[in-house]
């Protein structure tokens, strides 16, 4: 892109509270001066707090392997995910995106159905506080195993 001239104006990355090198990501933005597009801020809902080790998606889906892997090690941001969702009155989903937001990304959450969509709406109008920010990047930090990156992402 450089050597025809083309400014890159916006990056599209799986970024959320389960990914890794997220202040690496921004960083790398913010020095070529581009926007930040988070895909899959709900890490493909694994942090709308709906699943647990005894609730995980159903035999079948490809999720339930990964969430098998993941959640022992994301109860820490789990945790702080749904102790700021009820400080704000939110629901997780809604803390999880605004989040991204706060981060100075445009996150684009997946919705199956209209009930889905309607709560996503809800992460809009409003903005966590920066020690809410703050807790959960410390909480997100301490994960011990992190969303695996896209095939497609490169470094």
């Amino acid at each position: 892109m450089e050597e025809r001239q083309v400014p890159i104006a916006i990056a599209q990355v799986q970024y959320s509270l389960m990914t890794a090198r997220n202040n690496e990501i921004l960083e790398a933005c913010d020095d070529v001066g581009c926007r930040l597009i988070s895909y899959s801020p709900l890490c493909l809902g694994l942090l709308t707090g709906k699943y647990d080790m005894d609730n995980l998606p159903r035999p079948g889906n490809p999720r339930r392997q990964l969430f098998r892997e993941l959640l022992p090690g994301a109860k820490p941001v789990l945790g702080t995910l749904k102790a700021v969702a009820k400080e704000v009155n939110k629901t997780p989903s809604q803390v999880a995106i605004n989040w991204a937001i706060c981060k100075g990304t445009v996150p684009i959450p997946g919705a199956r159905n209209l009930k889905q969509a309607q709560e996503n709406l809800g992460s809009m109008g409003w903005r966590l506080s920066k020690g809410a920010v703050e807790e959960l990047d410390i909480a997100s930090a301490g994960i011990q195993k992190k969303m695996i990156e896209n095939i497609f992402q490169t470094r």
